[in-house]
């Protein structure tokens, strides 16, 4: 007996010593794996993600992509992020200001109920997203807005603000509240609307004081102002997805291909739509991110911007 139980303590100190020696690996294996342009675009081009778990790509329209990823980000967190690429270069496609009940006065509405005032044979409503900053309580925005042509508002409030704008000649850009006034005399401004600060200039992403990580909405556009690249982040939901910094923002935007760039209204105003039938039927729009609102219900914002078809 007494033998017995020597061995079995030698064994079980032998267990116990091999066990020790073991090397345990604490580190997670993430691959990150695109699987479509735009996912690429991200992974080679930034140190933001970590690892992809959906990517995925899809028409909206002619001359205009969606891209929908799911990631780890190299911070730990989960990530969704939804991407409209506009090319202007397409005869058919155009980007114009929204405001409630299609009309040029102030006030909040869905950016759903916005598209359907919008929408119609000739100027087919087929995505769109949330854009200025506004007064919660009386639906002004903080920034310019001008719509087909016509001024509606030409002034901001205090902040570091400027403008995403389309030409007469359907080029895109962005400029400062400081550059705004000259530009409007220069070119001819068909479509305004504000935003909060730049992100990217001359290709170079901005330093930025503010470094909250909140859900998003930005534009960036290409050198040649042909190209719109719209970045819409959920966020405040550290399961699904967190939300990101205006300095990531600004580098997925020149990864995308923009050199010029600004953030929009974000939080719980950060929508992203599209159209789902060609049909004009009621629900004929799906919010594709979550808001943040209510469980995901859309807010009521006082403008945005439709991308359409033209016949």
């Amino acid at each position: 007996m007494k033998n017995i139980q020597q061995f079995t303590l030698i064994l079980m100190v032998g267990v116990l010593l091999s066990n020790c020696n073991d090397k345990i690996d604490y580190n997670n294996h993430y691959e990150a794996i695109p699987k479509t342009p735009v996912g690429t675009k991200l992974v080679e081009n930034t140190d933001l993600i970590a690892a992809i778990h959906s990517d995925s790509t899809y028409k909206v329209t002619e001359g205009v992509q969606a891209t929908e990823i799911a990631y780890t980000s190299m911070k730990g967190s989960a990530m969704k992020i939804f991407i409209f690429e506009v090319d202007l270069n397409k005869a058919s496609v155009d980007m114009k200001v929204s405001m409630p009940n299609g009309a040029n006065t102030y006030g909040m509405q869905p950016m759903t109920e916005q598209a359907v005032y919008m929408d119609s044979e000739d100027h087919m409503v087929w995505a769109g997203f949330n854009a200025d900053f506004y007064n919660m309580s009386t639906g002004i925005p903080r920034g310019p807005v001008h719509r087909n042509g016509l001024v509606v508002k030409a002034n901001f409030d205090s902040g570091d603000r400027g403008i995403f704008a389309l030409t007469n000649k359907k080029k895109a850009l962005v400029a400062t509240r400081n550059e705004y006034p000259e530009i409007a005399k220069k070119l001819k401004l068909q479509e305004v609307v504000g935003g909060g600060p730049s992100l990217l200039s001359e290709g170079n992403v901005l330093v930025q004081t503010d470094q909250t990580v909140e859900p998003r909405t930005c534009v960036g556009i290409s050198a040649d102002s042909t190209q719109v690249y719209v970045l819409a982040v959920d966020g405040r939901n550290f399961s699904y997805s967190t939300g990101m910094q205006l300095e990531e923002l600004a580098t997925v935007l020149k990864a995308l291909g923009a050199t010029t760039g600004i953030n929009l209204d974000g939080g719980g105003s950060t929508t992203f739509f599209v159209r789902n039938t060609p049909h004009f039927s009621d629900n004929r729009f799906t919010v594709r991110n979550w808001p943040t609102d209510n469980g995901g219900k859309e807010r009521a914002v006082a403008n945005g911007v439709v991308i359409i078809s033209k016949n």
